[in-house]
């Protein structure tokens, strides 16, 4: 999507460029591109290493209202981390202490593909990665020395285990390089995994503030890490390639003996670096290629652990104060914006938020609620997920939203299929099956015959058109990618109709 967007904009509009201009027009579009290309950086789930940067933007549009497309309701005693790529919903549910599958979900019908327990009954199944079409799953009974496996998102079948044992916190999430390896923590370490294989390919000594809250966050070949000195906040940034830590910096106490680090770091799409320190500050860093340059810090209140900020399609930065979410300005820091109170207690605000390029702002509280702001902080929809937790608010490739709570699992639907109708006795038009595999059965009343149809993928692009000559009609659809379709009869007004194609 981004080359054509460049294609479009190199070759359209009639532009006639020479010489020097067109050299400086060149670079230019090149620069935009390469600085959209690392914004947009970001798999399915955006609010956690699935987006290596972790700033939760997603180059998506994501539902407007509270439009709910499913919702299944498997047990489970709160909301965990939900991981997405493809039309698959990744998962765990909490039972026990020693018994916690991982599941496996098609994202858009609700279906339950597959369930897993990798720990036979000895502990929890944590995803902590979706990938490649690879599920990366810990064995976690927090010992300090768990096993990772990769399993295949197909069937949950094991396809490889790490030759080093892991141990991320309940509520981490692994983080990719661009060809796929994924970053892991283990017992003061930080591992880069081969992703074929499982085998290490370094290993690199940390001092995490808290053991298993090590996340990396990633800019090109770059990852960072808030760590500690002496009890002291550190930001230390690492060489991808090699593992070796290049360069350290301390972040100011605002409120000193506050809350331990448990909150990743994250990356705008120019590079700067983002320090959450809970119910402290938020501090902005730039890396100078030498070390860290501090451009501004600003004040906050309140502890919010295992928190995740993100940054809004203009770049402003989101972040949690005193129950409340406030907009930073990412140049000075300044608080543009101000929230209403969403957490009831400051002091516990599980803040998960992420961001889509429709301008909207998504949030978890922690509590039981997912909200929609707009950019500044105006309320738009919210719905009721109970115990949502650490769930977050995590955004597919195609603009659904997925949030997980006690028993439960929503997913909410763009506006392209909000509204759908739904038939009823005396309905015009017909059709099944739903979900379809090859052909659809499409039915007309006899005055509505010749009627035309067109049915339209997720980001609203007729991918079929027609008309509807008799009165029952027979469509072809398997050239259609699974996922979720609009179907327009042309009867009538808006009569629109939501399709599932497998």
């Amino acid at each position: 999507m981004v080359l054509n967007l460049v294609y479009r904009v190199l070759l359209g509009g009639n532009l006639i460029l020479t010489g020097k201009t067109m050299k400086k027009r060149f670079l230019f579009l090149v620069l935009i591109f390469i600085s959209f290309t690392l914004f947009a950086q970001v798999s399915d789930w955006n609010n956690g290493g699935g987006n290596p940067s972790r700033n939760g933007f997603a180059a998506v549009n994501g539902p407007t209202t509270d439009s709910l497309l499913w919702q299944a309701t498997p047990t489970g005693l709160f909301g965990m981390p939900i991981y997405i790529e493809g039309n698959k919903l990744v998962t765990m549910r909490f039972l026990t202490q020693t018994n916690a599958p991982v599941k496996c979900y098609n994202l858009s019908t609700g279906e339950l593909l597959w369930s897993k327990d990798v720990t036979n009954l000895t502990g929890r199944s944590l995803p902590v990665g979706f990938r490649d079409n690879q599920v990366y799953v810990m064995r976690l009974t927090e010992s300090n020395h768990d096993s990772l496996y990769a399993l295949n998102a197909d069937d949950g079948s094991r396809i490889w285990t790490a030759n080093i044992t892991v141990d991320p916190y309940i509520t981490a999430s692994v983080s990719f390089a661009s060809n796929g390896d994924l970053f892991i923590e283990s017992y003061f370490k930080m591992n880069r995994i081969n992703y074929l294989t499982g085998q290490m390919i370094w290993s690199t000594s940390i001092i995490p503030f808290v053991l298993g809250t090590g996340e990396l966050s990633v800019y090109n070949n770059t990852g960072y890490l808030p760590e500690q000195s002496g009890g002291i906040a550190i930001v230390s940034a690492f060489d991808l390639e090699t593992g070796q830590k290049k360069y350290s910096h301390p972040i100011s106490d605002t409120h000193p003996g506050g809350g331990l680090m448990q909150c990743p770091l994250m990356v705008g799409p120019d590079g700067t670096v983002f320090f959450h320190k809970q119910g402290d500050n938020i501090t902005a860093l730039s890396d100078n290629g030498s070390g860290f340059d501090v451009l501004w810090e600003t004040e906050i209140f309140g502890n919010s652990p295992f928190s995740q900020c993100c940054v809004g399609s203009d770049g402003s930065v989101y972040a949690p104060s005193s129950g409340k979410i406030i907009r930073l300005d990412p140049v000075s820091g300044q608080i543009l914006n101000t929230s209403k109170t969403i957490c009831q207690n400051a002091e516990l605000f599980q803040f998960r938020a992420s961001a889509t390029q429709n301008d909207l702002i998504f949030a978890t509280n922690g509590e039981s609620r997912v909200y929609a702001f707009s950019p500044d902080l105006n309320e738009i929809w919210s719905a009721v997920i109970p115990n949502v937790n650490t769930s977050g608010a995590v955004i597919g490739s195609n603009g659904l939203m997925a949030v997980s709570g006690t028993n439960i699992i929503k997913v909410f639907t763009p506006d392209i299929y909000a509204g759908f109708r739904e038939f009823q006795g005396d309905a015009p038009v017909s059709f099944y099956p739903n979900p379809v595999n090859d052909l659809l059965t499409i039915k007309v009343k006899d005055n509505l015959r010749g009627s035309p149809f067109s049915i339209c993928d997720h980001t609203g692009r007729q991918v079929l058109k027609g008309r509807l000559m008799d009165k029952t009609n027979t469509l072809d659809v398997n050239s259609l990618n699974p996922g979720m379709y609009l179907l327009n009869t042309g009867v009538g007004k808006g009569h629109n109709y939501k399709l599932i194609k497998l």
